[in-house]
């Protein structure tokens, strides 16, 4: 019921985007930069005089233009690319980014966001914190300027649907995540085993204890799953998330982590990667293992390591299957959807210039950018497929893009902190401190102490 409300809210806010949007060219599908649309005129005090702050530069033809700030956290070239192009193509509107440390973004914004700073606009790595920040009425609603934009949101598919609250929208995705199973071509050549492909994750925990071997510093691992690779692949793969009452599908992937981990030994255990600090793309990339399910960063990461040393392409050789399944699901699903998002500070006085900005990060032009740096954006069709496949240079990208993506988070404000539990309960459990059926049991106690607050 909870899917099929969804589908029929999106279609109703497509349809009024579009007849707001007729006779208009729609914002997010746009060929051209938005700055190729009208925006807000600046705006004048009563003595004509400009509005302190509002303008800080011209169009290269004598006309002013809005200046917003933008704040993101360190997030690759491309993004001041976007930011640039958006800059050269807008008559209304200049952008001022200062990308902040990713490890100090989110206690930074919070601290802006509290205080009296000048900040517009802002990027959320998460459907949590958008949430939280839109209960927390730190961000605009734009669900009008959306409609009277004529945007078409349904290309960003039914997963953008589940962040409105009470029915309104207070962000726009520029990126979406989709985990798929990495594996070394050249580690399966020299040792006679045919590719990973559609394999069940009782395949995988199989194929990835028959390809270990050695000991020691000699050994290398079937598969890798980093510590801080928090997602419980089957919990969401069979739909379920961590505020379900039934626990039965975060059992199954609690008990599939402690094979790989500690039974088969297979994989790096919990144990040793803390204690070694051990670089996961690192540990690919050098023949340390065979496979490695994640995320899509994974992808660039691993661009960016052949990069800096060519010479690791001598052994080593990317490729892309679709990630593991749990046993009895036909069609193949995986984590993933929209999950990086920008939005207005609701005490911005440029709203209508922040909106030009933001449904450009949110568009074609600005998909453009995040697919040829080897990431996934929110906006994609085929034109964008075919940047990606080209800028990471792999056979398979099919294999992340094209199956049904389900989103790990949920989007209600206490779905970070239950996240965090879950994380401290699995974890005391994976390194031998307490049992599968206790740790259960407190993640359920303290759960229902977070829910109830």
């Amino acid at each position: 019921m909870k899917r099929k409300a969804i589908a029929l809210f999106m279609a109703a806010v497509t349809v009024m985007g579009l007849l707001a949007g007729c006779g208009s060219q729609p914002a997010a599908t746009q060929e051209e930069a938005s700055g190729q649309t009208d925006a807000a005129e600046p705006a004048q005090e009563a003595d004509g005089k400009e509005s302190e702050g509002e303008m800080a530069t011209t169009d290269g033809s004598g006309g002013e233009k809005v200046t917003i700030q933008y704040y993101s956290w360190s997030e690759g070239d491309y993004l001041q690319e976007m930011v640039d192009a958006f800059n050269a193509a807008s008559s209304n509107v200049a952008v001022e980014m200062t990308q902040v440390s990713s490890d100090e973004y989110d206690d930074k914004l919070m601290t802006m966001l509290a205080g009296s700073n000048d900040i517009d606009v802002f990027n959320m790595r998460s459907g949590s914190l958008l949430s939280n920040l839109a209960t927390s009425g730190n961000l605009a609603d734009i669900t009008q300027m959306i409609s009277d934009s004529g945007m078409d949101v349904s290309i960003y598919g039914t997963g953008y649907a589940e962040t409105a609250i009470d029915n309104k929208f207070y962000g726009l995705p520029y990126r979406a995540s989709a985990y798929g199973l990495f594996y070394n071509k050249k580690l399966f050549d020299a040792k006679g085993v045919s590719y990973p492909d559609n394999l069940t994750w009782e395949e995988y925990a199989n194929l990835a204890a028959q390809l270990t071997e050695g000991e020691g510093n000699d050994r290398i691992y079937g598969g890798y799953i980093p510590d801080w690779n928090n997602c419980p692949y089957i919990t969401i793969q069979r739909n379920s998330n961590l505020a379900d009452d039934d626990l039965s599908a975060l059992k199954e992937w609690w008990e599939m982590e402690n094979r790989l981990y500690n039974t088969d030994n297979s994989h790096m255990s919990f144990t040793d990667m803390k204690s070694t600090g051990t670089d996961g793309i690192n540990f690919f990339c050098t023949g340390k293992c065979y496979m490695y399910p994640g995320g899509e960063w994974s992808i660039s990461d691993v661009m960016t390591m052949l990069k800096n040393d060519p010479s690791i392409s001598d052994s080593f050789e990317l490729g892309i299957a679709t990630v593991p399944q749990p046993e009895g699901v036909t069609d193949p699903v995986t984590i993933g959807g929209v999950s990086t998002f920008i939005g207005i500070n609701a005490s911005s006085e440029k709203q209508e210039a922040a909106f030009e900005f933001i449904s450009y990060m949110a568009g074609k032009e600005a998909a453009k950018y995040i697919a040829a740096a080897g990431a996934i954006p929110a906006y994609i069709d085929d034109e964008i497929t075919s940047v990606f496949e080209e800028a990471i240079g792999v056979a398979g990208a099919a294999n992340i893009l094209g199956p049904s993506k389900i989103s790990e988070t949920l989007f209600i404000p206490e779905y970070t902190e239950l996240q965090s539990v879950e994380i401290e309960e699995r974890e005391l459990y994976l390194i031998g401190e307490q049992s599968l059926e206790d740790a259960l049991k407190n993640f359920e106690d303290r759960r229902l102490e977070v829910m109830n607050r």
